[in-house]
């Protein structure tokens, strides 16, 4: 009844089926691994944000692994000669850059700060629109961000007026004074900044990852009860048409 199973055409056609389940399964677990670690991430941020305020003096001696997104507040002076854009950001779908300043919170001692969004295509040069004086701000912590295996490389050496991502290093070797390691997004000023649009917080919403996880596990258990009936009704058409003749 089953011996067509073994003929050349359905061996190829088991083998397509094993590789689509192996695919399914592999694609299901891969999006329940990216949901559990989306929710791990958001109570991450979630505690950090909730956590107690923290000053800005005591930036940069907290630990990296409890430093990003823990709220910081103090007083300090725009660096504003020491500005720089970051390239290809965008905000609403329309395209621009962030302006990054550096804030002096006592002598020798600064933070990055990202201020937040400017409509300009260009990016090249930031001085129309940084902030001078003396300033009271709010601010997230963020971790410096350092190029990957690929994505666009900033020129080791020279005075950069842009750069292609928030690299705390490359801005301190350009910068007078020590910068701390990681940097800030601003949430409030006083005075306020004109001229830009703060930054959107970090998402906390899960994300669609478990909605694909099932799905494709659905596709799985489809293929796994539907292959082999479907081979059952080929036997059988086969068994009716050899009675037939």
């Amino acid at each position: 009844m089953y011996n067509f199973v073994r003929q050349p055409k359905w061996i190829i056609a088991h083998l397509l089926t094993g590789s689509l389940l192996t695919i399914f399964v592999f694609a299901g677990f891969w999006q329940l691994e990216r949901h559990n670690k989306r929710v791990t991430l958001n109570k991450t941020i979630t505690t950090q944000i909730e956590s107690k305020t923290l000053s800005l003096e005591a930036f940069s001696s907290t630990e990296a692994k409890s430093l990003e997104y823990r709220i910081f507040q103090g007083h300090g002076s725009w660096m504003p000669d020491d500005a720089v854009l970051i390239r290809n950001r965008s905000y609403q779908e329309l395209s621009g850059c962030h302006l990054a300043v550096p804030v002096m919170i006592q002598p020798q001692e600064a933070i990055v700060v990202v201020v937040g969004w400017l409509q300009d295509t260009e990016c090249v040069s930031p001085n129309s629109f940084v902030p001078k004086g003396e300033v009271v701000l709010t601010a997230r912590a963020r971790l410096t961000q350092k190029r990957g295996v690929i994505g666009p490389k900033d020129a080791e050496k020279g005075r950069l007026e842009s750069l292609a991502r928030v690299d705390v290093d490359r801005i301190d070797r350009q910068t007078a004074i020590n910068l701390a390691p990681h940097y800030l997004e601003l949430i409030n000023a006083e005075p306020i900044v004109e001229n830009v649009f703060l930054l959107e917080p970090p998402s906390t919403n899960n994300g669609p990852h478990l909605a694909y996880a099932i799905q494709w596990l659905l596709f799985f258990g489809v293929g796994v009860v539907g292959y082999p009936l479907f081979l059952r009704r080929q036997a059988i058409h086969g068994e009716n048409e050899s009675l037939d003749s």
